[in-house]
């Protein structure tokens, strides 16, 4: 390429941009605490079972070792196993991804399971090794284990920067913060403020009293109070906006994290959003993107032959429920298929109650408020509502609400076997024989298989049974019998006990399925 073309390219108007960070690694590897003590709050403490359900974006100014000022922003992604996929979204929409991994513990399966989102987002890797206030932290066991999966940290023969911290007590933090400018000021991060605004949604939930607020990540351009936008299937146009303490604002550019309301609709979490030139022309984009997004109906089976277990989920906000939509995607069984009928966010209303009557779905509502009168009309109408505030336990309670639609397994146990040796009365609703238990012994109420030349005729059930014209039981082996043999469901034509046929008895257990 000439040096003409290359300069023809070059965008005049860019100008540095604040970095943005996505901190990703094993649950319970610190972090939260990281970004505790960066922003001086505490998140963790007001999560159900202390996990980070929530994707969020915040926006902090660090001064560095030689006295600079500078922003960053920071993409907190949460670190149970079910949130995969926001996770990855975390990582595609960074610059840089901070991988923390405890020293004390080492690379875990999520460990790699994070590192797998960072390489495939193409955003700059930094290795955190967190919890050196601990005695029995080994970083070195660590940067072993990374170099193993062809992770090789500076100081390891590698160029991957990274640093030492204690997210606890705070040192080295400020160290990682300054590594995390140095590293933005080597990718040479910019962009236009002059430009329309777009980027990507971090987080939308429905306010009772605000409607649709939704939080956006600025990659490029500027956004500002009464611009119109669109994110997928949504559109709006911006009627406030504030920043991520929930400060007002009239506009805001690349890198900060806003939440605006506006949006006629929840957009889902990761989608792109773009500023448009008028309402028009975003109800538009939103349309035309709305024709690719069909929700299936579900009918009595799947087109494969499955049980479908219909379901209504409704959850607090979108990140979430995207995440329990990629578990219940998860539920794979055989013979039974989940099916959402309805995706949504905010509280149970009657709209969902008349779906799930409809479809004969049940409603999986995950934090989110079932009105008292709503709850009613659902006892009313046999529509079932399970709720749950954990996310793992709401899957599990699909889990077995699935199990509930297969049949149970049978084991069946061979009690003994019998010789007809008198047939005395025979009927399609029940026969009378004589015999000798040959091997176990015969037993009342349990089935029987009716051989003969060692095919099964028909299989019975042993209603009565007598020894010396007393009623039993059970008889020993080695001892004659009488015993009234009634068919299971119908009889072939013709079938019939004969002398000589042989009775193999045995007893069966019923057991509900699970699904893992």
């Amino acid at each position: 390429m000439s040096t003409k073309i290359k300069q023809a390219n070059i965008k005049t108007n860019t100008e540095e941009r604040p970095p943005v960070v996505a901190i990703l690694g094993h649950i319970d590897h610190g972090k939260t605490t990281l970004l505790d003590y960066i922003r001086k709050t505490d998140i963790a403490a007001r999560e159900s079972g202390g996990i980070t359900q929530h994707i969020g974006a915040y926006e902090i100014i660090h001064t560095t070792s030689d006295g600079r000022t500078k922003k960053i922003t920071f993409i907190d992604t949460p670190g149970h196993e079910a949130f995969s996929q926001m996770r990855s979204r975390g990582a595609r929409v960074a610059d840089i991804a901070i991988l923390v991994v405890a020293a004390d513990e080492g690379v875990k399966p999520q460990t790699l399971e994070a590192l797998e989102h960072i390489q495939k987002s193409g955003a700059t890797l930094v290795v955190a090794l967190n919890k050196m206030d601990r005695p029995e932290a080994k970083p070195e066991r660590v940067k072993q284990q990374l170099a193993e999966k062809s992770v090789l940290l500076e100081g390891w023969g590698g160029t991957v920067p990274n640093h030492e911290i204690s997210a606890k007590t705070g040192k080295g933090v400020a160290e990682l913060l300054d590594l995390i400018l140095l590293v933005s000021e080597l990718e040479e991060l910019r962009a236009d403020p002059t430009a329309s605004a777009s980027g990507v949604i971090i987080e939308a939930h429905k306010d009772p009293r605000r409607g649709i607020t939704a939080t956006l990540l600025v990659k490029e351009g500027t956004i500002a109070v009464g611009d119109c936008l669109v994110a997928g299937t949504a559109a709006g146009k911006v009627k406030s906006m504030a920043d991520a303490n929930g400060g007002a604002l009239e506009q805001a550019t690349f890198s900060a994290p806003v939440a605006i309301t506006g949006f006629d609709a929840l957009p889902a979490v990761g989608d792109a959003f773009s500023v448009v030139p008028d309402k028009r022309a975003a109800e538009e984009k939103a349309r035309a993107a709305s024709l690719a997004h069909v929700v299936p109906a579900p009918g009595g089976r799947a087109p494969d032959g499955k049980k479908i277990l219909a379901v209504i989920l409704k959850a607090d906000v979108t990140g979430t429920r995207e995440a329990l939509e990629q578990m219940i995607a998860g539920i794979v069984h055989d013979e039974v298929v989940v099916q959402l009928v309805k995706s949504d966010t905010g509280e149970v209303n009657e709209g969902d109650i008349a779906l799930a009557k409809q479809f004969g779905a049940m409603i999986a509502a995950f934090k989110t408020k079932v009105p008292g009168m709503i709850a009613k009309l659902a006892a009313s109408s046999g529509v079932r509502i399970l709720e749950a505030d954990v996310i793992y336990g709401l899957v599990d309670r699909i889990k077995e609400e699935c199990a509930q639609l297969l049949a149970p397994q049978v084991t069946r146990t061979d009690i003994g076997t019998l010789s007809v040796l008198a047939l005395f009365k025979t009927s399609p609703t029940g026969m009378i024989v004589g015999g000798k238990v040959t091997k176990g012994k015969a037993e009342k109420g349990v089935k029987a298989d009716v051989r003969r030349g060692g095919t099964t005729i028909f299989v019975g059930k042993i209603s009565q049974l007598q020894h010396n014209k007393k009623d039993v039981s059970d008889v020993e082996l080695g001892r004659e019998c009488g015993m009234m043999i009634t068919p299971v469901g119908p009889l072939p034509p013709g079938a019939t006990i004969a002398v000589g046929d042989e009775l193999t008895m045995f007893a069966e257990e019923m057991r509900r399925q699970t699904i893992a």
